[in-house]
């Protein structure tokens, strides 16, 4: 019975060693999506930037359209009306893009900080900050 006993531990102990080195592996949770330009767009371009008199057709200011389906097109890598040294949003550099200077407040902006009516939130802020620095995909 002992040598029973024994050659069956034996066996669960090679089974249980052959799965690796004993170490438990922590899998870590994907990182939470960034903001896309889609969730900026309905969250703040849309009802803070493309009204009338600002950014939004048939005259918008800057000649920069904030509409749905224009953003993209008038910003990432377009240069700024104001100071043209500086993308309008330059993919991977918020801190040098004209847009987040301007709504950020930076002191290299010519004019305003955006939006004029100062409805725009910190965390909102960041979150343009966020997608520009993750590239300003077009999604």
């Amino acid at each position: 019975m002992n040598a029973r006993v024994i050659a069956v531990c034996a066996v669960m102990l090679a089974a249980f060693s052959c799965g690796g080195d004993g170490v438990v592996e922590m899998m870590e949770a994907p990182p939470a999506p960034g903001p896309t330009l889609t969730s900026l767009q309905s969250s703040i371009f849309t009802p803070k930037c493309a009204i009338p008199a600002c950014h939004l057709a048939p005259f918008p200011q800057q000649g920069m359209e904030l509409s749905a389906g224009n953003t993209y097109r008038f910003t990432v890598g377009v240069d700024s009306g104001e100071l043209p040294i500086f993308k309008r949003v330059a993919p991977g550099e918020a801190a040098d893009s004209y847009l987040y200077m301007k709504i950020a407040g930076d002191p290299r902006i010519v004019g305003e900080r955006m939006p004029l009516d100062g409805t725009i939130t910190a965390a909102e802020i960041d979150a343009i900050r966020a997608w520009i620095d993750a590239g300003a995909k077009n999604d």
